[in-house]
C-alpha cells in the first residue's frame, strides 16, 4: 500500500486516484527487540598453585644446578658410571632420567668420534712412518 503526500488517501498503485500525486510506500517501524540484560560479573579469586604440592614426585622439574651437579657427577670415571647407570634406569625422577640418558647418548658419540680421530691418527701416521723410513 502506499500513501499520497498531498492528501493522504491509501492506494495500489504510484499515482494517487484522487489528487494524481506521486505516492510514497507506507513503511512499518521495525521494532528493535528489548536487550537482554547482561549478568552481574563475578569476582572469582585466581586459583594459586603451589608448584611443589601440585606436581608428583617423579615429574617435578630439575633446576639448572641441578643439571650442572648431575654432568660433574657423571664425569667422575667409576662412582658417575654407577650413578648414570642408577639414574638413566631409575623411574624415581622422570626428568633426571632423561637427562641421563641423553647423557649416555652424549658418551656413545663421543666414544665413534674417539675411534674415527684414532683411526685417522693411525693411518697418518703410518703413512709418515714409510716417509721417514725412506729417509734413512
Amino acid at each position: 500500500m502506499n500513501k499520497c503526500p498531498k492528501c493522504g488517501n491509501l492506494t495500489d498503485g504510484k499515482f494517487c486516484p484522487e489528487c494524481g500525486a506521486l505516492t510514497a510506500p507506507v513503511v512499518e517501524p521495525v521494532r528493535q527487540p528489548e536487550p537482554t540484560p547482561m549478568p552481574n560479573p563475578t569476582y572469582a579469586a585466581p586459583v594459586v598453585i603451589n608448584n611443589n604440592a601440585a606436581i608428583p614426585e617423579n615429574y617435578k622439574p630439575l633446576g639448572a644446578w641441578t643439571y650442572f651437579a648431575l654432568g660433574l657427577l657423571y664425569s667422575i670415571p667409576i662412582v658417575g658410571f654407577i650413578f648414570l647407570i642408577i639414574h638413566s634406569c631409575s623411574s624415581a625422577n622422570l626428568n633426571r632420567r632423561g637427562y641421563a640418558r641423553s647423557y649416555w647418548c652424549w658418551l656413545i658419540v663421543g666414544a665413534a668420534l674417539f675411534v674415527i680421530a684414532l683411526i685417522i691418527m693411525l693411518i697418518v701416521g703410518a703413512s709418515f712412518t714409510d716417509v721417514f723410513k725412506s729417509w734413512k
